[in-house]
């Protein structure tokens, strides 16, 4: 278990992964410490909390819409993104 975010992402980087998954599996620390930071900031300034649901809900949003390049303006981009990433 790594002791630290370095480590961590160190960790990350040395996965082999298929090269279809690749640049979106680069992107999954980015979108998780994004997403934790956001809501940290929410949290501290409007005292609203968010649900472990809710936050992997979102980070897969960021992950989608990073992947892509665009906001999601549909739940079928979004669905097809993550049925993607189960088949791969």
């Amino acid at each position: 278990m790594p002791h630290s975010t370095k480590e961590a992402f160190e960790h990350w980087c040395n996965w082999r992964v298929g090269k279809a998954i690749k640049p979106i599996w680069k992107m999954i620390p980015a979108s998780i410490f994004w997403r934790i930071w956001s809501d940290r900031h929410i949290r501290c300034s409007e005292g609203l909390s968010t649900t472990n649901h809710s936050l992997k809900a979102r980070c897969l949003m960021y992950l989608c819409s990073w992947h892509s390049l665009s906001p999601i303006y549909s739940s079928d981009n979004f669905l097809n993104f993550v049925r993607f990433l189960v088949l791969v």
